[in-house]
């Protein structure tokens, strides 16, 4: 039972590896395919993929175990995104603040508090007129951010680099490799093969001994890396990257964080029969942080870069499509089914609350220093989540 832990902490870090090695340079090859903006990107394509976790979660309380797991996961992710996800962004980002734009900022706050309003109408008892309205909304949020761009404008960023575009990102640093000329402009598909596969076979191999893993994504994910060992390209026009091996890239790594994620649940399922936890409390809390990794990585690593629009938009997305998809999809499909479906744990609706405090905080916040997030308020978002972990456990 105790070798559990251990095993959750390393999904944890499996879920850093995909979204740092795969999951972000997939997306944003789709983005340069498709012209794709950041923002958009963020609260689509990256929430949806970091959402697949919550998703399975939720599938199986609803489904197989009978339990307010998954929809406490859901409400615990929320609090997390915004609180964790939120927070850690200006710490890593290059001079210690991100600047957000105004417009999309405000459009995914505005739908995260919808959202929060219409789980409180729904809950505890959620009939398929309830269920309906939530899965509908998610159909007006898909809607509104693809048409964002033209009723607010093009939204320009500074220090707008892709991941594409900036190995140095990925830990190349020049001065490692000072007998390569570094070509941050070229991405993977452009390298000179011949020059770059001895390093390269070799520098997996070692790392495949130190990580097993490392070696089953690199057989199962195709790698969209930008130049992986940071290798000078070749001058020649890069062939783009077909649509086939961005989508089987791109739901490959999903498959893989959703793949962890159900391990840390079965570990939370372990921890509830062995000490007796309440599911509803793993699920507001350790299922929680579980399932949010990704995100919180994926969000990470694009406020390293300075990004704001897809780091807080993914964390931000998230909790829309969590809501208005990955809780109401299962539950219109449970309750067309067996009828009305009642969520147990009363702890539950306190998170829900939790959920419209904490949004609340953070647009404050960000409004208050004009639409940029810094450091101060990260470290305060950091804290009110501490406080709500206090109130969570004192509940269970």
């Amino acid at each position: 039972n105790y070798l559990w832990w251990p095993l959750i902490f390393y999904m944890f870090y499996v879920m850093s590896m995909v979204c740092d090695d795969y999951l972000v340079p997939t997306v944003d090859a789709i983005c340069a395919h498709f012209g794709i903006p950041d923002d958009v990107a963020g609260a689509t394509l990256v929430a949806f993929a970091c959402n697949g976790p919550e998703l399975l979660t939720n599938v199986c309380g609803i489904f197989v175990t009978k339990t307010s797991v998954g929809m406490g996961t859901i409400v615990g992710s929320a609090i997390f995104n915004v609180l964790v996800i939120t927070g850690a962004c200006p710490m890593v980002a290059p001079r210690g603040e991100l600047h957000v734009n105004r417009a999309y900022f405000l459009r995914d706050a505005l739908f995260s508090a919808v959202s929060i309003v219409l789980l409180w109408w729904a809950l505890p008892v959620v009939d398929l007129f309830r269920a309906s309205v939530l899965l509908g909304m998610s159909v007006v949020y898909a809607v509104v951010v693809a048409k964002s761009e033209a009723w607010f404008g093009s939204e320009t960023e500074q220090q707008h680099t892709s991941m594409l575009e900036k190995p140095m990102l990925l830990g190349l640093d020049p001065e490692v490799y000072p007998k390569y000329d570094l070509a941050p402009s070229a991405p993977l598909w452009s390298i000179d093969i011949a020059k770059v596969a001895p390093l390269r076979l070799a520098l997996t191999l070692i790392d495949s001994l130190i990580k097993p893993t490392s070696l089953m994504l690199a057989w199962t994910v195709p790698e969209l890396r930008p130049a992986a060992f940071g290798i000078k390209a070749s001058h020649s026009e890069p062939p783009a990257p077909s649509l086939t091996r961005l989508l089987v890239a791109f739901f490959a790594s999903m498959a893989w964080l959703s793949g962890t994620a159900y391990v840390v649940c079965l570990g939370s399922d372990v921890i509830n029969r062995r000490w007796g936890v309440p599911q509803a409390f793993l699920g507001l809390t350790l299922v929680a942080v579980g399932t949010s990794w990704p995100n919180l990585m994926a969000s990470v690593i694009t406020a390293r870069d300075g990004r704001g629009a897809i780091a807080v938009s993914n964390a931000l997305g998230s909790n829309v499509q969590n809501v208005f998809f990955v809780l109401a999809g299962p539950l219109w499909v449970s309750v067309l089914l067996n009828g009305s479906y009642v969520a147990d744990g009363s702890d539950i609706l306190t998170s829900v609350l939790w959920m419209g405090i904490t949004l609340a905080f953070t647009v404050a916040a960000v409004a208050y220093e004009g639409f940029r997030l810094k450091c101060w308020a990260g470290w305060s978002f950091m804290a009110v989540y501490a406080a709500y972990l206090v109130q969570a456990t004192v509940l269970a």
